[in-house]
């Protein structure tokens, strides 16, 4: 939600020439013309960056037929409570100056901007049509609807007169656009957030996710006028919100009996334009744009165990990027105005070990009840007497061994346990002969560098995972195992959303040859970290090849005839039959990405 601070105000109504010329010449239009105008929405991921109030300010002023270009200002995201109405009053005027002075940057003289600000924050502004006189100008050519809560905003518009002088408005072709919360209302049904405590780590759980169905028949939903194509969410990348969308279409795929609509994923700063709800087209801003679709090829899916995980296969993804359009009707992702065709998914089956033991990959056990309780009683198993021996290889020092440690002993570990650190005296002797089980940890992948780039660590590591030990590789050292690895540090408190909207950059992951004792990618920390652009990286990186992402918690257990699923939610990119390609600026775009989830179980293949 915008946050309600005290800002100075900025005139709202007013007239100004810019500086970048734009061909906005529109003869005058009859009534036919008008009506046959095909909408034109703009949902924006978040912020009100230049770049994107730009894009919608030149949508609008090109739909102007005279000297000048008219825009609304919808607040109704911004909340409802009279005590605020004062404050939200001057920041709803504020916004609405940016999106003026958008407007004044791209257009020439003689073109003039006009900003309305319509005061429609509680439900009694709405059902007052005097609140609403702005969207009724016949002048009218672009409504912006600011961010905050969606919920809220429906809340408000909803089956009031306001809605309908909206839908009016936009069935004649004033340009719909909106950041954030303004977005998620432009699709008629609408995610309204999570449930309770629920947030990106738990996108992929049955009842995580907050949906208001357009369907319904009730007030709970987007926009009468919203797209009916496609479920837009927001903050995209920045927020890992792929498991929450990846859930959303897949409820929707069962209320639809097969026919759902698209999920368009907007990241922060970035939008897209939405023409007749038939065509995506023309991204802007600074990331990129995601769709997911359950219906090309045919994806199924369940819901497994008690925490009701999303089990799915075969779910196309795209990442659009400029140049690139997408057909909402056939589902088909164009380039340069060329359709580019991808592969039907082909079967797989995840490596075997290259070892006759038990191997445990872990996403990111550490604080969690996943994979080191069921590593630890598989080690129990398999050594010899009542003291059996556990030995912790650390790749990056001290503490993460003991750390590790200690998770293992809480695990419950009765037997001896030796730590041994990368770099530290004698690391190198260790004997691993006598084990019954070696842990591989790491917690900090720039860290273990030196390690990594050390033939004597890396043919210990091999040896251990090629014996026939229980073993279990946690986190950057699972990473390790596989075909690459990153180096990059994981996110802090004050950086996750920046990093993860980092991990979709074709240069970011900054990739290290792994062990490729098992000929994946291999992505840890997956939701938790929103790690999800580093799946889309590693088959990027190596196009025959699949990337495996680990949630935090998770595991699997690889053994001579694949992997299973122990705990949490493992997610596979397949991009064998997929293109890719960069965009302008610097974000990853892709064409035929398939994803499959797996839950709980669950041996992560593809077919039989």
């Amino acid at each position: 939600m915008e946050s309600l601070r005290a800002r100075r105000l900025i005139q709202v109504i007013g007239a100004g020439t810019g500086v970048v010329g734009l061909a906005a010449g529109v003869g005058g239009l009859g009534a036919a013309a008008e009506q046959a105008r095909p909408s034109v929405m703009m949902p924006t991921g978040g912020d009100y960056d230049p770049v994107t109030l730009d894009a919608f300010a030149a949508a609008a002023a090109a739909r102007s037929a005279d000297e000048t270009v008219t825009i609304a200002v919808v607040p109704s995201a911004y909340g409802d409570a009279m005590a605020d109405r004062p404050e939200n009053i001057a920041l709803a005027r504020e916004r609405t100056g940016e999106v003026v002075a958008a407007c004044r940057r791209v257009v020439s003289a003689p073109k003039r901007c006009v900003g309305r600000l319509a005061v429609l924050l509680n439900r009694a502004d709405a059902l007052n049509p005097d609140r609403s006189a702005a969207l009724r100008l016949p002048s009218l050519d672009g409504v912006y609807i600011l961010g905050g809560d969606q919920g809220i905003a429906m809340d408000v518009l909803a089956e009031s007169p306001a809605e309908s002088a909206l839908t009016a408005a936009i069935r004649r072709g004033v340009v719909l656009a909106g950041t954030s919360a303004g977005a998620a209302v432009e699709s008629r049904t609408m995610i309204n957030g999570y449930v309770g405590d629920y947030g990106p780590a738990d996108g992929l759980r049955r009842e995580a996710t907050l949906i208001w169905w357009g369907a319904d028949g009730d007030r709970e939903r987007g926009l009468a006028v919203g797209s009916r194509r496609a479920i837009y969410d927001q903050h995209f990348y920045q927020r890992g919100r792929f498991g929450r969308s990846l859930s959303t279409i897949a409820l929707a795929d069962e209320r639809s009996a097969g026919a759902s609509p698209v999920g368009v994923g907007a990241d922060y700063q970035t939008g897209i334009t939405n023409t007749g709800d038939a065509r995506l087209s023309g991204v802007f801003g600074h990331s990129g744009v995601a769709t997911i679709d359950y219906e090309t090829f045919t994806a199924t899916h369940r819901w497994v165990g008690p925490e009701r995980l999303l089990s799915a296969r075969t779910v196309v993804t795209n990442l659009l990027t400029d140049r690139t359009a997408y057909d909402l009707r056939t589902r088909v992702l164009s380039r340069d105005g060329r359709s580019v065709t991808v592969g039907r998914p082909a079967d797989y089956r995840f490596p075997a070990g290259p070892g006759t033991g038990r191997l445990f990959l872990g996403g990111g056990a550490l604080g969690t009840d996943g994979v080191i309780p069921s590593f630890v009683r598989a080690g129990l198993g398999a050594g010899p007497g009542p003291n059996p021996r556990l030995v912790v290889i650390s790749a990056d020092g001290y503490a993460s061994a003991t750390d590790y440690r200690a998770a293992i002993e809480a695990a419950g570990w009765t037997g001896r346990i030796e730590t041994v650190s990368y770099g530290a005296a004698g690391w190198q002797d260790v004997d691993l002969t006598g084990a019954a089980a070696i842990a591989l940890v790491a917690s900090a992948p720039p860290r273990m560098r030196p390690a990594l780039a050390d033939s004597r660590f890396r043919d210990l590591v091999a040896a251990a995972v090629r014996s026939d030990k229980v073993v279990l590789a946690d986190g950057p050292m699972a990473a390790a195992l596989g075909a690459r690895w990153s180096p990059v540090a994981r996110p802090d408190d004050d950086n996750y959303e920046d990093m993860a909207v980092a991990t979709f950059k074709a240069s970011d992951a900054r990739w290290l040859p792994g062990l490729r004792l098992l000929p994946v990618t291999i992505v840890p920390w997956l939701t938790s970290d929103y790690q999800w652009g580093r799946l889309y990286a590693g088959v990027r990186a190596a196009r025959g090849e699949l990337a495996v992402g680990i949630a935090s918690g998770a595991g699997l257990e690889v053994g001579v005839r694949g992997a299973r699923v122990i705990d949490g939610s493992v997610v596979v990119a397949d991009g064998r039959g997929a293109r890719s390609w960069t965009g302008a600026n610097g974000t990853m775009g892709a064409a035929g990405v398939v994803l499959d989830v797996f839950a709980p179980g669950e041996s992560v293949r593809r077919g039989s």
